[in-house]
């Protein structure tokens, strides 16, 4: 098993698992590596780029109407 932290136990801990070869990628472990590999681009640590997403997330949110349950 993988022991080496890089911020995220859980997704190191998905990469070194045995089957780790076989089976595919969580869409966990591909957002943490998007997140990585974007803030390593914009050379901005991953905590200024989750917070600035989040940011961006809540203003969207807020300007559709702030409802959990989108109405069809």
């Amino acid at each position: 098993m993988n022991t080496r932290l890089s911020g995220s136990a859980r997704v190191d801990d998905i990469k070194g698992h045995p089957q780790g070869e076989t089976r595919r990628q969580t869409k966990l472990v591909n957002i943490t590596e998007d997140v990585r590999k974007f803030a390593a681009e914009q050379q901005i640590s991953e905590e200024d780029v989750l917070r600035i997403g989040l940011e961006h997330k809540s203003k969207e949110f807020n300007q559709s109407g702030a409802e959990l349950y989108a109405r069809a």
